[in-house]
């Protein structure tokens, strides 16, 4: 299923600017002790986009023995893999060859302006801004995506983001939610503004409840 980053990233409220080469930490404090967690938007491949959930604010993975105190949930792996499909350097060359057959016939008549040092900080931002805007494609394809170390099958990947892009909005991940939504898919529904389905989106996809009832809780020893 095909996913647009750009709307994706809009309804998450995210306005940190994502391109590639660049890893971007979203924080998720929770009151209470090992509650807190953190939305990881790791883009350093630039082929693939990984977006992950992790336990704590700075982005690492926590050794095991501070680990084990964060629910269960946030103990296994949560990340959904994108692999870039759309490429911009055919509209950068188009572009760049607009501007190269412009301006002929000037003939280098008149005077050049000095540019201050300000001009030229403001051009080189200016000039930095568009590049990244140019280098961050919007069309990605989910390839993988695993919920609290579960594997989720391809027809429910427009349930679950929806549902992540809507928790990340409100800054607290409820993983559980999301393994839910990945059950709840039982017939055709209605993919979020950002998601493109693909192929056949009426298959239904098997949710263990009994089996995944306690996860996020960790039993004690009496």
């Amino acid at each position: 299923m095909q996913i647009n980053l750009k709307e994706f990233l809009e309804q998450t409220g995210i306005e940190e600017p994502i391109y590639p080469g660049k890893r971007f930490v979203h924080s998720c404090r929770q009151p209470g002790e090992y509650k807190s967690h953190c939305v990881v938007l790791d883009w350093r491949d630039p082929d693939k986009l990984r977006i992950e959930i992790k336990a704590g604010l700075s982005g690492r993975s926590l050794e095991p023995k501070k680990l084990k105190y964060y629910p269960v949930s946030l103990q296994s792996p949560t990340y959904v893999d994108v692999e870039i499909v759309n490429d911009n350097d055919e509209s950068e060359d188009e572009e760049e060859g607009a501007r190269g057959s412009s301006g002929k016939g000037s003939g280098g008549k008149g005077l050049k302006k000095t540019k201050s040092l300000d001009d030229i900080k403001n051009s080189a931002m200016s000039a930095f801004g568009e590049a990244i805007e140019k280098a961050a494609p919007e069309l990605g394809k989910i390839v993988e995506m695993v919920i609290a170390g579960t594997k989720i099958a391809a027809e429910a990947y427009g349930q679950v983001m929806g549902q992540l892009a809507n928790e990340i909005q409100h800054g607290k991940i409820i993983v559980t939610d999301l393994l839910s939504k990945a059950g709840d898919f039982v017939t055709k529904y209605e993919p979020p503004s950002f998601m493109k389905s693909k192929g056949d989106e009426t298959a239904k996809y098997s949710y263990d409840r009994e089996k995944n009832a306690d996860i996020g809780f960790q039993r004690t020893m009496s």
